[in-house]
């Protein structure tokens, strides 16, 4: 059995907004930014919000939810996957100009 009754969920953000939306998940849900670089960013929210939260976040323009997790650590790590894949792509269509 966990010892917290409310358990934490953190959310991978990708948002060209980063600064609105913090600042909006913050006021509605009372969520706060764990760790941000560039354009992504982790959000600290609870099990009982997390669905509302996460459809606030796709439904605000130009943001998307990428993964939900227990654990920061599985966050960064994908925040990492999805780096080298957007600059892959954006070399590739540097190369292809």
């Amino acid at each position: 059995m966990k010892g917290s009754v409310i358990r934490k969920r953190y959310i991978l953000v990708w948002s060209s907004k980063q600064e609105e939306l913090s600042r909006e998940l913050f006021r509605t849900f009372r969520c706060k930014i764990k760790f941000h670089r560039g354009n992504f960013a982790i959000y600290l929210a609870t099990q009982f919000n997390k669905d509302r939260v996460i459809q606030f976040i796709n439904s605000y323009d130009g943001s998307r939810s990428i993964i939900t997790s227990g654990t920061i650590r599985k966050c960064k790590n994908r925040m990492q996957d999805e780096s080298l894949i957007s600059d892959e792509i954006g070399s590739e269509r540097k190369s292809a100009n």
